[in-house]
């Protein structure tokens, strides 16, 4: 098997198991997200980091071991949306936007910039920047923003179509996108789309931060392509084929820092002029230069700098929230400033959310938190019985819980407003809160047969089930974030407290339990 054949199949297994992760059942994106994100240097640096796990760890060093040895291969047989570009520049190709490829020189002014601010805002704890051009992250959004949907669209025409014949399944729904968050992603696809269909992998080898800072590692890789310059005839179809345009057939020279490792160029010479091999001693044209090396250093320094200079910098608002109030955050997520320190908004656990509660936002965590999930209470609620975000959450941003841990841990709390609650303004019953409540956070108070709704905070989770449940608009029972997740006491009835007994119509059941 040749290596192009080998990239092409393993490439291609590994996109369709990110499609399944993103798009498939709960148990498919459980089980997958102990596979795949380990194995993907964003997550599995920021996992590092922020919770250190066995398999994220062996994941991280096997990704920049196999850069040392091989050059960038992660970039065309590891990430799925390196995968995704080469398909784009595969169609282009098919339609004839572009043919061929030729020479470019490096953007490097700009990428190593990208690279450097990205890793400035990282060390001060602003992952806004990883978030948007990590290309795990990028992925999984493009993913959950439009695949995901039009597939739960397909899937659900697919059960209309199944009526007829009296064979009945329940339709799906995805979780709610807001046009902030699904512009900002298709800003990138057109980008990335053009880019592709008209510089191939450009977006590789200028805007992602992956793939300039494994360019430097791969610049001392010990294998490396090399052009024969005695051997080459200069036809051009190793330049032609090459995705990166990092073929420099004037100096015989191949740009190892932008070299994807796709192979394209070993199998296109008819004179076995190019060559994969160890790599040489004697000094290249390629040679990381003293003023690149310092600038890239000096980025570091300053990343470091403004750590101990403003080591209180999470605390300006403009930074850390762009609201009053913070979003609630996920069970497992800590507080707040965790959770925006370690998210990389890749949707993994919004995809993953079988009530469709978590729903990306744009500012709501401020410039530091874009793109970042929250507890939207307004579409639907967090299940009592369920912990799978934190299952699945690649960077340690939502802590593992048991399902025993989720059930206690206080994410926000439910705050009555009573001058828009129909039971204190019109004095008639409701109590649709008080229904749905999981933990008995909700009590009532008999007040001349009709029950007035309280509040026990201390067994209040913060799910908005009540909030959801609320028909008043706007809400009379509100769910407020917490930006230190407490522990809730759990619930134990207390057998010397009588239940009001609420009057009954002779024509109705006589059972004394609440009629809700």
């Amino acid at each position: 098997m040749s290596l192009i054949k080998a990239r092409i199949i393993i490439s291609g297994i590994v996109l369709i198991l990110f499609v399944f992760l993103f798009t498939g059942t709960e148990k498919i994106s459980i089980f997958l997200s102990d596979i795949l994100p380990p194995f993907q240097f964003v997550p599995a640096l920021v996992r590092t980091i922020t919770q250190p796990e066995a398999l994220f760890i062996v994941g991280l060093i096997i990704i920049i071991l196999i850069t040392l040895i091989f050059g960038r291969i992660y970039c065309s047989f590891l990430c799925p949306l390196g995968t995704i570009q080469d398909i784009l520049i595969w169609g282009s190709k098919r339609i004839g936007l572009k043919s061929k490829h030729s020479f470019s020189r490096p953007y490097n002014g700009l990428r190593y910039t990208i690279l450097g601010l990205v890793m400035a805002a990282a060390a001060v704890g602003v992952l806004s920047p990883v978030g948007l051009l990590d290309p795990y992250s990028l992925a999984g959004r493009i993913f959950t923003h439009f695949l995901q949907p039009l597939i739960t669209q397909i899937y659900n025409l697919g059960i209309l179509t199944l009526k007829p014949f009296d064979i009945y399944f329940y339709p799906k729904q995805t979780a709610f996108i807001p046009i902030s968050a699904l512009g900002t992603t298709a800003v990138f696809v057109l980008l990335i789309s053009y880019l592709c269909a008209r510089h191939g992998r450009l977006y590789c080898n200028t805007i992602c931060p992956v793939g300039a800072l494994l360019g430097l590692i791969s610049r001392v890789s010990f294998f490396q392509f090399t052009l024969n310059k005695k051997a080459c005839s200069e036809c051009s179809q190793c330049e032609n084929v090459c995705k990166a345009q990092c073929i420099d057939l004037q100096s015989a020279s191949v740009d190892m820092s932008r070299c994807v490792g796709c192979f394209n160029c070993l199998h296109s010479c008819s004179r076995s002029a190019v060559s994969y091999q160890r790599r040489q001693n004697h000094k290249s044209a390629n040679t990381w230069s003293p003023g690149r090396r310092g600038f890239v250093i000096g980025s570091i320094a300053s990343a470091a700098g403004l750590v101990a200079l403003n080591a209180n910098i999470g605390k300006i608002p403009c930074i850390r929230f762009a609201q009053a109030t913070p979003p609630v955050t996920p069970p497992g997520s800590l507080n707040t400033t965790h959770f925006t320190q370690a998210c990389t908004s890749c949707s993994l656990c919004v995809s993953a959310c079988p009530t469709q509660v978590l729903t990306p936002t744009f500012m709501d965590f401020g410039i530091a938190g874009l793109m970042q999930p929250k507890m939207n209470y307004e579409k639907s609620y967090c299940d009592y019985e369920c912990d799978v975000c934190s299952t699945v959450c690649p960077t340690g941003a939502i802590m593992p819980l048991s399902l025993d841990e989720k059930k206690l841990t206080q994410i926000g709390e439910a705050k009555l407003l009573e001058d828009i609650c129909v039971v204190y303004v019109n004095h008639n019953n409701c109590g649709a809160c008080g229904e749905v409540c999981p933990t008995h956070a909700i009590r009532f108070v008999d007040k001349e047969n009709i029950l007035y709704p309280e509040i026990d905070k201390q067994y209040c989770i913060g799910c908005g089930a009540c909030q959801l449940a609320c028909p008043t608009t706007p809400r009379s029972i509100v769910v407020h974030a917490l930006p230190v997740h407490k522990k809730a006491e759990k619930y134990t009835r207390d057998p010397q407290v009588i239940l009001p007994e609420v009057p009954v119509d002779q024509n109705e059941s006589s059972d004394p339990s609440f009629p809700f």
